[in-house]
């Protein structure tokens, strides 16, 4: 019952793994408890970041696992993050998984008898076929937005989750990237019955059902209303940083010549978005802007008109405003994916343009050591590693991150007399192999203080061993913000955090500030503690950061559009389209993924959630004496046991109480789910309370007795209808249900209540009557504690210790011989009595049958034989013919018990009743005594 209860709650569960720094936190009860009650697992977990969705997914794989129902299952991840999910299923699932890092392994890893596997996603696509030949009985998929529609990562999921019995659960906290369709597709590769052509109406029908049942999605502020404050202040920064004449000159003569470059130019021309991509890379770092520079103006010519057809593709795919990141599937960083465009469309610059690049070039080259924005960064930086933080500094740029690595340590070291050693500065980014980044992610937790990452290397990662995060530039898509800050603000983050974006004092960046990020944020000027830093810094607090009232403009914006605008000097009236654009995505995103409310989430849980265990009570249970009994409580859960009603008695127990299952059936009779429920004098408890109940009655003395009945208390059926099945497996079969659908996904289930223990309390009298009488042999005869003659502890301890029998054994002998005799005799068989002779009392035999009888006999209700060794010799080697008869109760009603084959597996026992034989279902214990007697005489 420990098992079922702790198995099949999960808010104990969860709590039983707290060992493993875990901590229980409500909404991930709610992602179980849909895992438990239905089958196939089909789920998708759009938490926002940070809510752990890595591991909701591990418990429900682990509940699977104890139920019996997964031997392979597969994980299948972006490459960055391999090594995270290794970690994860070792501590988790305390299993060693298999971890497929190249084409070579694929064959022969897949052989190997392991239960979880782990690969990349963009392994894993080109090895289709042979993924596929395997039976896989779970499949999750980590950050399943990277698989778009009509990309090979799609096709490949498409492919591993067709099969409607396979449980699949998807892991993202931007599920819907605003475009409907696309969403719809990964909907549908959950539940392949949505149809491929839907009206917006049937669309929205998808959407509300699948809400809490296809999709749990949970936010920050839903888990702050559930469990109070559990996420600290995140705050906002704005920084400005002066620059110095060079820096001046070089950004003035860039922003000339781009506006030179395009006022000539339709909007999505080839020279237009080098233009947009040279101001895109020098707002991160002068190296950056350079090495795009040196690119463009230091190469051979090269005509490029016949490919300008791909400009729109490229913008689209690397400048939306949305949730997405790099799209193109070749390439690991968006470093890759600009130089291929620029190496495509150099060749339509003049040699006019060229020259004026060139002339920007020199002008960048004169800054040289002096760099105004890292100067700022290092007093940033070495405030907070003072303070005992860990920073991470995030561009979009590879170039940028090495340019970063290589000069911030002297600046630290000079200014600052901070001394960052290799081992004290980790890096991502998304050229990394997985040992790199295994190494590097080690290093930043251990003992590193700085971690320096692209926003491709750092998608999914847990990063809240930092509380700062620096924007080394300023991105233009604010949901990039969000994204980023979700590394560090997330749960089991113990500190207040802080995210700084970095403004240069420049015309181009301070528009920027000016007319978007002061106009659609809620930040104001900063006063009070802080590193000083910059000129007037802005800040915000993050859960509040989006100014909601902010004036809208009724167009949309793309972040390619708000850069050129930047170059055009007219970001003023972009701010209002901004917002404009944020509102709709958010609104799409809401309306096609709406988040579960809090007060839904409660009613769900309402019948477990007051089950937190008092470990010393949970100590006592297991029976252990231990500093920490949760791994004790996770072995007991492998060790699966079937329902076997019984019967307890309790001796000064002043009441009753019932156990029953609540057992959960899908349409091929399989059990998916079982749960207890105690039963007392009106009042129900589940969970540990019930554990807790049953300990406290028990704690009395108590005799366990033959099977419970089968009367069952019919408010428990309503109980588990009402808060169980009516709450949560209901929506699934009304999911399922919709007629647009073309068929169902779910199993039906079906419901029995079964009753596992009836305790019952009994006087103290009727107590010491069943300890020393089974009640089977009480209610075989109809006797009461009036017709039984207890035997006195007197009389036990004489029986116990004394070789020579008192007269009254002695009588008590002779009395069940006559009776066992004059029994015998009516039956038919001629008796005699060969005590005197043989190593047993009496021989009965009639002409066909032989019946050798050993007689025991006690005047008080003793249902006790005690054998010499030589009587016990002569049992064995006779069992055919063998029987004990124990004759009890002869002071007041005598009661006769025989037993056929004793010593033997096949024993059977007999009441007699009325002249005739009952067999009853009775225990037999036995014990072997030496004894060892001197007497002087």
């Amino acid at each position: 019952m420990f098992r079922d209860v702790i198995l099949h709650n999960p808010h104990l569960f969860v709590y039983s793994y707290s060992d493993k720094g875990i901590i229980p936190f409500k909404h991930q009860f709610q992602t179980l408890y849909h895992a438990m009650l239905m089958r196939p697992v089909r789920l998708m977990i759009a938490d926002e970041i940070g809510l752990g969705k890595t591991i909701q997914a591990l418990l429900i794989a682990k509940y699977l696992d104890f139920r019996g129902e997964i031997e392979k299952a597969l994980i299948v991840v972006p490459k960055v993050l391999r090594e995270q999910w290794r970690e994860e299923v070792k501590r988790i699932l305390e299993e060693a998984p298999e971890v497929i890092e190249n084409g070579s392994e694929i064959e022969w890893k897949l052989k190997r008898p392991r239960k979880y596997f782990i690969i990349s996603i963009d392994l894993a696509k080109r090895y289709t076929e042979e993924i596929l030949r395997q039976k896989w009985d779970l499949v999750i998929v980590d950050e399943v937005h990277n698989a778009t529609l009509g990309t090979q990562r799609y096709e490949f999921l498409k492919e591993l989750t067709k099969n409607k019995d396979l449980n699949v659960i998807f892991l993202s906290a931007t599920p819907h990237r605003g475009n409907n369709r696309d969403y719809l597709a990964r909907l549908r590769l959950l539940d392949p019955t949505i149809p491929e052509e839907i009206s917006p109406m049937h669309e929205r029908k998808i959407y509300m059902k699948s809400r809490g049942t296809l999709v749990l999605r949970r936010t920050k502020k839903v888990v702050n209303e559930l469990e109070g404050e559990v996420f600290k202040k995140c705050h906002f920064g704005a920084v400005v940083v002066e620059v110095s004449r060079e820096e001046r000159e070089f950004f003035e003569e860039l922003n000339r010549a781009l506006f030179e470059l395009i006022k000539d130019q339709a909007d999505y021309s080839p020279l237009t978005l080098l233009a947009v991509i040279i101001r895109k890379r020098a707002s991160s770092s002068y190296e950056a802007a350079l090495k795009t520079l040196t690119r463009i103006v230091e190469s051979a010519y090269i005509s490029g008109q016949e490919r300008a057809r791909g400009v729109e593709s490229y913008i689209e795919k690397i400048f939306r405003m949305g949730y997405e990141e790099l799209e193109i599937e070749e390439f690991n960083e968006i470093d890759d994916a600009i130089h291929k465009i620029i190496d495509e469309y150099r060749g339509f610059l003049t040699e006019e343009q060229l020259e004026r690049l060139r002339r920007v070039l020199e002008l960048g080259k004169k800054i040289g050591s002096k760099d105004s924005k890292l100067e700022v960064i290092s007093d940033i930086v070495a405030y907070h590693i003072r303070n005992g933080e860990k920073v991470i500094i995030f561009t979009e740029f590879r170039d940028t991150l090495e340019y970063v690595l290589e000069r911030l340590p002297d600046i630290l070291r000079r200014k600052h007399g901070i001394v960052l050693e290799k081992d004290d500065i980790a890096k991502l980014h998304g050229g990394m192999k997985s040992e790199e980044i295994e190494r590097e992610i080690n290093k930043f937790h251990e003992r590193a203080n700085l971690l320096v990452s692209t926003d491709v290397a750092s998608e999914g990662l847990n990063l809240h061993v930092a509380s700062v995060v620096i924007n080394y530039e300023a991105p233009w898509s604010p949901i990039k913000l969000e994204q980023r800050v979700g590394r560090i603000w997330r749960l089991n983050q113990t500190r207040e955090t802080k995210a700084y974006t970095i403004f240069l004092a420049t015309e181009t960046d301070l528009d920027v500030l000016n007319n978007l990020y002061r106009k659609i944020m809620n930040i104001k000027e900063a006063v009070g503690s802080g590193p000083i830093i910059g000129r007037p810094i802005f800040e915000g607090d993050f859960e509040n950061l989006w100014n909601e009232g902010a004036e809208e403009e009724n167009r949309e914006v793309s972040e390619y559009e708000l850069i050129l605008a930047s170059i055009k000097g007219e970001l003023k009236g972009y701010a209002g389209a901004l917002v404009r654009t944020l509102r709709i995505l958010k609104q799409k995103v809401e309306g096609a993924v709406p988040v579960n409310p809090a007060g839904s989430i409660r009613r769900e849980l309402e019948i477990i959630l007051e089950d937190t265990p008092d470990v010393e009570v949970l100590k006592k249970i297991v029976n252990r004496n231990v500093p920490n009994p949760f791994r004790l409580v996770r072995g007991l859960l492998r060790e699966a046991e079937g329902i076997e009603g019984i019967r307890v008695l309790v001796k000064g127990y002043d009441g009753s109480m019932d156990v029953y299952y609540a057992i959960f059936y899908d349409e091929d009779g399989r059990e998916i789910y079982r749960y207890p429920i105690l039963a007392e004098n009106g009042k129900y408890l589940v969970g540990f309370n019930l554990l807790k109940r049953i300990s406290e009655v028990l704690s009395k003395e108590y005799k366990v007795v033959r099977g419970a009945s089968e009367e069952v208390d019919y408010k428990v059926k309503t109980l588990v209808m009402d808060n169980i099945y009516n709450l949560i497996v209901k929506k699934y079969l009304e999911y399922d249900s919709l007629n647009i659908k073309e068929g169902k996904i779910f199993k039906r289930l079906k419901v029995e209540i079964k009753k596992a223990l009836e305790v019952k309390g009994i006087s103290e009298e009727e107590f010491e009557v069943i300890k020393r009488v089974p009640p089977e042999i009480m209610e075989v005869l109809g006797l009461d504690s009036t017709k039984i003659e207890l035997p006195t502890n007197e009389y036990l301890k004489i029986f116990e210790r004394n070789f020579v029998p008192l007269d009254k054994i002695l009588e008590s002998e002779k009395k069940a011989m006559e009776i066992v005799m004059e029994l015998e005799k009516s039956r038919g068989y001629n008796v005699e009595d060969v005590s005197l002779r043989e190593h047993y009392d009496i021989r009965a035999f009639t002409d066909g049958e032989e019946k050798y009888i050993e007689v025991k006999g006690h005047y008080p209700m003793l249902l006790l034989a005690e054998l010499t060794e030589k009587e016990f010799e002569f049992a064995q080697k006779n069992e055919d013919k063998y029987w004990i008869y124990i004759v009890s109760n002869i002071a007041k009603d005598p009661v006769i018990v025989k037993i056929y084959k004793p010593f033997s597996q096949d024993r059977r026992v007999f009441v007699v009743k009325n002249g005739e034989d009952v067999e009853v279902n009775i225990n037999i214990e036995i014990k072997k005594k030496d004894r060892h007697l001197l007497k002087l005489s």
